[in-house]
């Protein structure tokens, strides 16, 4: 709250609800670009064989905006933060999604001229063993990234897993919102599920994905496609006069999309660095799970109308912890099938531009 020397009245302003516009939507719509991640196609030369390890879908179930008070006697030090959150999802849509998107993945690869290992082979493999022991999580995980809380969803036969931590870098360090992970120790809510210190110590798991090449001569893959619910966004402002009038404003754009840089396919290859990659924990940065990692660049975004959103908010203080203005915006799906299509059309598309920069 402001210092009481300011002698500010505080008000909650009027939310304002909207979906971002379709000219913009359509913009944003546009064909996606991939990139290289450190790294270039020559690091897959030693073989055509691949072995799909992990496909993860991650849905994205919060976002939020802040507006932090700035610094100085007469600054405006009141805080504002808007939440847009999507916190029910039918299981079997998204795993629908997730089994789509393996498939798609799979014919991909094939038609650039790879043999993919049947994925029985790659499971009844004892170092697959030895990597779902060790990184393994249950399907339908909820937990974390830097935007917020999120649900992790595999294809039926794989296990979902996530990167070492010192490969994912800041994106793998979760917030919540929605209480999906603990504030002590940064746990998630489902049994079995992650922590930020079990991310930060399956450190051997880089190593036993190129233990896995090894065995079955073929660069080890692994897919990851973040599935976003739109932005939010949170103000705050002074008016002078008599008396110094501190408002809040919040508003959230709720709109399907890929989130880029981390949306990416990474080959672990059979004469790889078996320790891990570095990737700079100071700023964001793609993940780099991988000795060759390709990531979607561009950020795709759906012109589809799929959620209402509704909205509530509050003024923080003594029995509302955090900040000054508070809004939470919750989106329902009132059209699933279109947005399940419009999700497969994104991940078929962002796939096609990443295995295209890898065709041997």
């Amino acid at each position: 709250m402001p210092h009481p020397s300011i002698r500010s009245t505080l008000a909650v302003a009027a939310l304002a609800l909207g979906l971002l516009s379709p000219a913009l939507a359509s913009a944003q719509a546009a064909a996606p670009t991939a990139a290289f991640t450190d790294s270039a196609a020559a690091g897959l030369s030693g073989t055509r064989r691949v072995a799909i390890s992990a496909v993860v879908v991650s849905f994205q179930a919060s976002v939020a905006g802040e507006r932090l008070g700035g610094s100085g006697m007469f600054a405006d030090k009141s805080s504002a933060r808007a939440v847009l959150a999507l916190p029910d999802m039918d299981p079997a849509l998204q795993a629908r999604i997730a089994d789509e998107a393996y498939q798609q993945l799979k014919a991909q690869l094939t038609a650039a001229g790879y043999e993919v290992v049947p994925e029985a082979e790659v499971k009844a493999s004892a170092v697959y063993g030895e990597m779902v022991r060790l990184a393994g999580l249950p399907n339908y995980t909820r937990f974390g990234n830097s935007l917020g809380d999120m649900t992790l969803v595999s294809p039926s036969g794989l296990s979902p897993y996530l990167p070492y931590g010192l490969e994912g870098g800041l994106f793998e360090q979760p917030k919540s919102y929605i209480g999906w992970v603990s504030g002590m120790g940064g746990k998630s809510i489902t049994p079995g599920g992650p922590s930020v210190t079990s991310i930060a110590g399956i450190w051997k798991l880089p190593g036993l994905e190129v233990k896995l090449a090894k065995a079955l001569n073929a660069n080890v893959v692994k897919a990851f496609y973040v599935v976003n619910i739109g932005e939010a966004f949170a103000d705050r402002k002074r008016a002078l006069g008599a008396r110094i009038v501190t408002t809040g404003e919040g508003s959230a754009s709720a709109q399907l999309g890929l989130v880029p840089e981390q949306t990416r396919i990474a080959f672990r290859t059979p004469t790889g660095n078996p320790k891990w990659q570095k990737v700079a924990f100071t700023k964001p940065a793609p993940a780099k799970d991988g000795d060759v990692v390709v990531r979607l660049a561009s950020p795709m975004v759906s012109d589809g109308d799929f959620f209402s959103v509704t909205g509530t908010s509050r003024l923080g203080g003594i029995f509302a912890p955090g900040a000054d203005f508070q809004f939470n915006f919750t989106a329902s799906l009132d059209d699933s099938t279109g947005y399940g299509a419009a999700i497969d059309g994104m991940i078929a598309s962002a796939t096609a531009s990443m295995v295209g920069l890898v065709k041997p």
